[in-house]
């Protein structure tokens, strides 16, 4: 009696793969732009309250995608 053992195989799912190219394309194309708006300035300390705003609003709003993404439980 042969018994044949049920396999389940583990797929690339291109949509997942697409999607974490474009995020971290994303987050790299972000970095080089708030790279070059800081050295356009010359220093920190020519920062624009309303440049300043949208860094810590930027901060908050990653910090906030971080904390959903661990209380979010992952389907199967």
């Amino acid at each position: 009696m042969s018994h044949s053992r049920l396999t389940r195989s583990v797929g690339i799912d291109p949509l997942k793969i697409a999607l974490g190219v474009f995020v971290v394309l994303g987050l790299v194309l972000t970095a080089v732009a708030g790279y070059a708006i800081l050295d356009s300035f010359g220093s920190l300390s020519a920062l624009t309250p309303e440049l300043a705003m949208t860094v810590v609003f930027g901060a908050a709003l990653l910090l906030t995608g971080a904390a959903a993404r661990r209380a979010v439980p992952k389907r199967h």
